[in-house]
């Protein structure tokens, strides 16, 4: 059997009160640990399931943590996951736990440790700085509510936390961004509230990132868009100090540029969703990435036909990816896309539109996949939006 580590815990917080209990809770119970002193000491693994000594301290991992492990030592972790016979992992992690070019690589690292429940849920290097989720939310209490930035912080609202292995990702709304719905039915107002997500690990395996989070109130979905790499990132090394003036840094910079996720909206909202040009933009990937197997599943369930041997090649494949891209809205559109898409009211849908069809259908899933569906949906948007001009063009064209 395969080592047996233990489930990463999802938690979604949907109060900041909440949040704010969790996140002091998991304050006291994270400690850090030697690595190289715990082997010292007689640590080994056994069991195929514990690290440490079977009569005095011993750990469970978890997934996020023993990935770490492995990669630390030099061991594939789908290899071991290869392995049948029992405690032959043990094994093999001992013998190489104690030899010297291993012990060499283990000085000055450090296992992350949840003391609630004896479990390893990371390593880190000598050059991590420790920077906790409760840091993390007291600084934004602090910047957030900082009078030159923000006078009036009312307007500034908690809309929801995720926790994932200590990887907390916090999203707020700050400012309104009001498109116009129209078409035989009249018009209406189509409001999205702009704002941030901050992201942060406490277990190494993710810097800092401070991105644009839209919420468009007409489906009750997020969006995280990449704010640019730039501004956005902030890595765990350096001098405390300079980290936290880093962070500072970069929440003014992406401050400064709330515009750009507004102008996104609007230029999202007057493209017309057209699965022909998606399919000659040769975008057909980066939508079918967003939803893993998405494609595969659409072939399944609708009638497309195969690639005729006779005529144009690359304009038959243009026509194959852009039928089966039109099927989008039928196979992942849950109640408020598919309204959008069904209805006789609407003179079209616009791309705005298409990308919510994956944002509301991430709301079904747990939170790891639904934060990086949303992200992925992001960069798309980002890149529809940004070719927005070449649309416009193609548009006009006959390619009948």
């Amino acid at each position: 059997m395969a080592f047996n580590y233990q489930a990463v815990k999802e938690q979604f917080y949907p109060s900041w009160i909440e949040l704010k209990k969790a996140v002091k809770k998991e304050e006291n119970g994270i400690i850090r640990i030697s690595v190289y002193g715990f082997v010292k000491q007689g640590a080994r693994f056994f069991d195929d399931k514990y690290f440490g000594e079977k009569n005095d301290t011993a750990f469970k991992f978890n997934l996020p943590g023993f990935r770490s492990f492995c990669s630390l030592i030099g061991i594939r972790l789908d290899s071991l996951e290869m392995l049948s016979r029992q405690n032959l992992v043990s094994d093999i992690l001992n013998d190489l736990i104690t030899q010297q070019a291993i012990q060499d690589k283990l000085h000055n690292r450090e296992l992350i440790v949840n003391e609630e429940n004896n479990e390893i849920i990371g390593v880190v290097s000598p050059t991590y700085v420790g920077y906790s989720n409760l840091q993390l939310i007291q600084n934004i209490e602090e910047l957030f509510y900082t009078p030159s930035l923000f006078p009036d912080k009312e307007k500034f609202i908690f809309q929801t936390g995720y926790s994932i292995n200590t990887q907390l990702s916090l999203r707020f709304t700050m400012r309104n961004e009001m498109g116009v719905i129209k078409g035989k039915g009249g018009s209406g107002d189509d409001e999205t509230n702009l704002g941030f997500q901050f992201r942060n690990s406490m277990v190494g395996d993710s810097s800092i990132n401070i991105n644009f989070f839209l919420h468009r109130k007409i489906c009750a979905n997020g969006l995280i868009v990449p704010a640019g790499s730039v501004v956005n990132r902030i890595f765990h090394s350096g001098k405390k100090v300079s980290f936290e003036q880093r962070v500072k840094k970069a929440f003014d910079s992406i401050t400064e540029r709330i515009g750009q996720s507004g102008k996104m909206v609007e230029q999202l909202g007057s493209l017309e969703f057209r699965p022909d040009l998606l399919a000659r933009m040769n975008c057909s990937k980066m939508i079918f990435d967003v939803i893993k197997c998405s494609k595969g599943e659409i072939l399944n369930n609708f009638k497309i036909p195969g690639m005729p041997r006779k005529g144009n090649k690359k304009e038959n494949i243009i026509l194959r990816e852009a039928a089966i891209i039109n099927h989008i809205p039928d196979l992942f559109g849950r109640e408020y896309s598919k309204r959008v898409f069904n209805s006789s009211y609407r003179d079209n849908a616009s791309m705005f539109d298409f990308i919510n069809i994956f944002t509301e259908y991430a709301k079904e899933l747990m939170p790891k996949e639904r934060i990086a569906v949303e992200e992925r949906t992001g960069v798309l948007a980002a890149w529809l939006a940004k070719n927005k001009k070449k649309f416009n063009r193609m548009s006009e064209i006959n390619y009948g």
